[in-house]
């Protein structure tokens, strides 16, 4: 599933739910993303705003994205910015609807999608899976904009069990998840994520964002 830019974006986070309440994690994560020979490096911040937190992300390129979840780490609002390719849109969730509004490499966009099921909403893929991968669930489905071509899909996480994963050199302990599109398009595109056992957080991710032959995408926990 190619795209132009971050194919799916990192929110990169801890955060913690207690009492019913939304509470900050750690002040900064970063991570290193390599394809190949290019790297870039990944920063993400995090906020409560009123009863929702806002997670944010930059990139050495300085493309930018910003979600907003509620308690249970469901997408509302999302925005994608990159003033290089002229890219600034807004997507925002109301009832079962996600309109989608802004420019798009100097291009206007408008794009309203309706949701046909109760699966989530979610944007923040990296964040926003933490439950799962602490939980004794075998497989979920999720909504997903992706930012390439700014169509709605539907992903599936299938829970693939415990491994040890290099982390920038670190052995560490780990879930291992896989997203795919479900059923037998399956068969056409897949990405294997790992979450620390201890806690949840995300620590690696492993894709190809691109044509057959296009080099892994390999990004990684470098500083918590």
């Amino acid at each position: 599933m190619a795209s132009r830019g971050r194919e799916w974006w990192l929110t990169l986070a801890v955060i913690a739910i207690a009492s019913g309440n939304l509470s900050a994690g750690p002040d900064t994560l970063r991570y290193r993303e390599r394809t190949g020979d290019d790297v870039e490096y990944l920063t993400a911040t995090e906020r409560v705003v009123n009863d929702t937190l806002e997670l944010s992300s930059r990139s050495t390129t300085g493309e930018t994205h910003t979600v907003v979840v509620n308690e249970r780490l469901e997408s509302l609002r999302w925005t994608h910015r990159n003033v290089a390719e002229e890219i600034e849109y807004t997507a925002v969730r109301n009832g079962q609807v996600i309109e989608v509004a802004g420019r798009s490499q100097g291009d206007e966009v408008a794009q309203t999608f309706t949701l046909s099921d109760d699966a989530p909403w979610i944007q923040s893929i990296e964040r926003s899976l933490r439950d799962f991968a602490l939980s004794d669930d075998s497989r979920i489905e999720f909504w997903t904009v992706q930012p390439g071509d700014i169509q709605l899909r539907k992903l599936q996480a299938v829970r693939r069990g415990r491994d040890t994963v290099a982390v920038d050199d670190t052995p560490t302990d780990a879930w291992e998840i896989r997203l795919s599109l479900p059923g037998i398009a399956s068969l056409f595109w897949s990405a294997t994520y790992w979450f620390r056992t201890s806690d949840g957080l995300f620590v690696r991710s492993e894709a190809v964002r691109g044509w057959p032959g296009t080099p892994v995408t390999v990004v990684e926990l470098v500083e918590e």
